[in-house]
């Protein structure tokens, strides 16, 4: 038998395996550092790009954001899910995006 928690459990991994989770950032921004450490903690697979370490990750984020239609300045993290842009999220958004 599978409890209410269980089952919530079950479908929160099955939501993070079926979405897709990107996030632009730099190991030295401690805003990106911090974001990691909440999805690690909550769960989420999810890959990282160092914009600092290679422009190329740089040049799609930034690629991204322009096709998204963001107009702003740009602050780290930049989290893509599912397609969609987030610039500097907090997690519960991420979360409502998946």
């Amino acid at each position: 038998m599978i409890d209410s928690k269980d089952k919530a459990e079950a479908d929160t991994e099955q939501v993070a395996q079926a979405s897709t989770i990107l996030v632009y950032g730099s190991d030295e921004c401690s805003h990106c550092v911090n974001f990691k450490k909440k999805l690690d903690s909550a769960g989420y697979e999810y890959t990282f790009y160092d914009v600092e370490k290679e422009q190329k990750n740089a040049d799609e984020m930034l690629l991204k954001l322009q096709k998204s239609g963001f107009r702003g300045n740009i602050h780290l993290p930049v989290v893509e899910v599912n397609g969609n842009m987030h610039v500097n999220p907090e997690l519960q958004i991420i979360e409502q995006a998946l």
